[in-house]
């Protein structure tokens, strides 16, 4: 009886623990909601530095031009009109850029380990078909973030 009490209580201890790990939440939140196509959701579960990082973008587009830019955008977030182009956010670019790759609908939501290097910062590994990926999440105002910007190709082999 004390044995089956012992190992009841570390399995609530290893589900509690679960729960409360935000990095990796924030990591599995991310992926069902591209693969969900909630990529508004999505946008609101990264960084204010990742989202500068779309805004930026778009800035540098609008300032060449539609003529000028429209290769670029095409590649990065499908055909659009003139118009989409004009009224194009960092928000926008991110959720067409998400929208339009087969490879960022096949995120892995296998989390092998999270650790925390200080309070602010969480570095969740998830093993993808090509090795294993760190993923830096990063906690503003009380609340974990993905920042995309530190974002790198997995490890082969890992």
């Amino acid at each position: 009886m004390r044995g089956t009490i012992t190992v009841a209580l570390l399995c609530l201890a290893f589900i509690s623990c679960g729960k409360s790990d935000g990095a990796s939440s924030v990591v599995a939140a991310f992926s069902t909601a591209i693969s969900d196509s909630s990529y508004q959701e999505a946008w609101s579960l990264i960084t204010p530095e990742s989202r500068h990082r779309y805004d930026s973008t778009v800035a540098v587009l609008h300032e060449f031009g539609w003529i000028e830019s429209e290769a670029a955008v095409t590649s990065l977030a499908g055909n659009m009109t003139e118009e989409d182009f004009l009224s194009l956010t960092g928000e926008n670019i991110f959720v067409r850029m998400v929208s339009v790759s087969e490879d960022v609908h096949n995120l892995s939501t296998r989390i092998k380990s999270a650790n925390y290097p200080d309070s602010l910062i969480g570095v969740v590994v998830v093993r993808t078909d090509d090795g294993l990926q760190e993923i830096i999440v990063r906690k503003i105002g009380g609340e974990w973030l993905i920042d995309l910007t530190s974002l790198t190709p997995p490890v082969e082999g890992g």
